[in-house]
């Protein structure tokens, strides 16, 4: 487990938060482990402040080096069923019949994500700035004009650090934000090389995750989960110039769905499969998980065997 940062127990709005956690950063999770290894509790006077909470306190977590489901626990949270409380047990089914994909990004959602990645490039930037120029002041200033990039829509706005959060680390750091025509007042007590960004936007308070990634940052909010690149109006004139990426073509894949151990490979080279046949046996979660082939094929390449175990989306046997 690289990183596990959790809610604090406690108070949170006007309900009450309670962790329960086995684990902590640097423990080993095996394939054999539980799969709950922690437990967020809320409570409150009504449901509705009670699932408040709670979804307050998942965009608390921030999680490394194992998978999380904090992204569908999170979207169920503001869910319309589920907040009414008249669901059963055929809930996830019902809603979710072909498993949970992940929710675009709401409008107040992609504020956020302006915000957080939007002030900590910026910091960044000014840090770099200060360095290089070996620039020293009694308080500095930083404006710029910013383009946040999400998938291929591309949002400008305006930063400006009104202190330097590195001078005086008592007081949250403030900085005025303009988006979509809108101006705002961010303050946050973020410290560089920390993965949960907490702050308030005109007094409201919200928290995103997010990951470095090779471009960009991987940003998380509630149930959505997006990647970000924020970088100045030239770079994104040019980024836009850039072709799109082509999805890889998985129909004549067989992937893991999840991680866990080979119980029988059921197929060998060169055999000829149809639709809905079983191709492997796969344990996870306690259950033997039967792996079906969608199309017709031949066996092109057995990538494992029974007794190996495999990582989410490993490819387990190609098709010519």
């Amino acid at each position: 487990l690289k990183r596990f940062y959790p809610p604090a127990e406690g108070a949170l709005g006007e309900g009450t938060v309670r962790m329960d956690s086995g684990v902590r950063e640097g423990d080993e999770i095996s394939m054999f482990y539980d799969p709950m290894i922690a437990k967020l509790v809320t409570h409150g006077a009504t449901r509705d402040i009670a699932l408040d909470t709670q979804a307050a306190a998942l965009d608390h977590f921030h999680i490394e080096g194992i998978q999380d489901n904090i992204p569908f626990v999170a979207a169920v949270m503001d869910e319309t069923r589920f907040r009414s409380g008249n669901i059963t047990t055929a809930y996830i089914k019902d809603e979710f019949p072909e498993g949970f994909q992940g929710i675009p990004a709401t409008d107040t959602q992609i504020l956020f994500f302006a915000a957080a990645a939007g002030y900590a490039h910026a910091l960044k930037t000014e840090r770099a700035s200060a360095h290089f120029e070996e620039r020293v002041s009694d308080g500095w200033s930083g404006s710029s004009d910013w383009v946040m990039i999400l998938g291929r829509t591309q949002y400008p706005f305006q930063l400006e650090i009104q202190d330097d959060p590195l001078e005086d680390t008592d007081a949250p750091s403030v900085a005025r934000l303009i988006f979509a025509d809108k101006t705002y007042e961010l303050a946050t007590e973020w410290i560089p090389g920390t993965h949960l960004f907490k702050g308030t936007l005109d007094g409201a308070a919200f928290a995103v995750s997010f990951e470095p990634r090779k471009t960009g940052l991987f940003i998380r909010n509630r149930g959505a989960s997006e990647q970000v690149v924020i970088c100045t109006p030239r770079q994104a004139e040019l980024y836009a110039r850039l072709p799109e990426k082509e999805a890889p073509d998985l129909s004549k894949l067989i992937i893991s769905p999840m991680p866990g151990l080979v119980v029988s490979m059921d197929v060998t080279l060169g055999q000829e499969v149809k639709a809905g046949e079983g191709v492997c046996v796969v344990e996870a979660m306690k259950m033997q998980n039967i792996i079906r082939a969608e199309a017709d094929g031949v066996v092109k390449a057995v990538n494992v065997g029974a007794g190996d175990a495999v990582a989410a989306d490993a490819v387990m046997v190609e098709f010519e």
